[in-house]
């Protein structure tokens, strides 16, 4: 398996920060959903929010009775954003998820929407979030599964050899990774969730103003013009009504830090 450049990750999340909530359409529901998730209806103490984005889930976590908030990301324009939702109680931090300046069993339960999918190694992840919990504490976690962007896989497979969608873990070892760092009492849910664009720019726009675009090693350089974007327009799978559906296969976690 190849790796991904952190720094390159930052990047290009940091430069879509000022687009991000207007594109997100299925980020912020993956946020909604895994508020709903029944250990988060009621929260206390010190939780952290591990690649918070532009902080939307902050006042959230909040208002559900978390006393004290850390929102931490690596992507210095994503934070900037999030600043708007920053006050005495709330700190952020630009920090790397697999090195948090976190101290050993120090806060009540942490939050992560949307993130886990961008770990190389998601079992020294959650063993190094696992180290930052309180025994009790609790793991909230929406992260993707293999299938994503299926439609835009297919569509690239047709015209060359060049990656251009992110790999994905599957349920099976994040699950394992989960019981291997020490979690408890896990509880999944799953669901399709699907966008939908009226043309294949506009599908290739709303991906780079969320700033998920193409990291992995080996990805053509640019979308190769007017030529590549027809071709690529010309194999995807549209639907009934001549959209172009994209979508992601999302997984949402709780678990019990032991």
């Amino acid at each position: 398996m190849t790796t991904r450049d952190k720094q390159q990750v930052a990047r290009q999340f940091s430069r879509a920060a000022a687009s991000y909530d207007s594109a997100a359409g299925v980020q912020h529901r993956a946020v909604t959903q895994l508020l709903g998730m029944p250990s988060l209806a009621a929260i206390d103490g010190h939780w952290c929010d591990i690649g918070c984005g532009t902080g939307t889930a902050l006042p959230h976590l909040k208002h559900r009775g978390a006393k004290q908030l850390t929102g931490i990301d690596m992507a210095e324009g994503m934070l900037k954003a999030a600043s708007q939702h920053q006050d005495q109680n709330t700190q952020l931090l630009l920090a790397d998820a697999d090195a948090l300046p976190i101290d050993n069993n120090s806060v009540n339960g942490l939050f992560s929407s949307l993130m886990l999918q961008w770990s190389e190694n998601p079992q020294r992840t959650l063993q190094e979030w696992q180290r930052t919990l309180k025994p009790g504490g609790t793991l909230a976690i929406a992260t993707l599964l293999p299938g994503t962007q299926h439609e835009l896989k297919q569509a690239w497979q047709a015209i060359d050899n060049h990656p251009h969608v992110n790999e994905f873990t599957t349920q099976e070892t994040i699950i394992k990774a989960l019981e291997n760092s020490g979690f408890t009492n896990i509880v999944l849910q799953q669901e399709c969730l699907t966008e939908y664009y009226e043309s294949i720019q506009a599908l290739l726009r709303g991906l780079k103003n969320i700033g998920a675009t193409n990291v992995n090693q080996g990805r053509r350089t640019g979308l190769g013009g007017r030529d590549a974007l027809r071709q690529l327009a010309a194999h995807y799978p549209i639907d009934s009504e001549g959209r172009f559906p994209l979508s992601y296969e999302v997984l949402w976690i709780t678990a019990v830090a032991t």
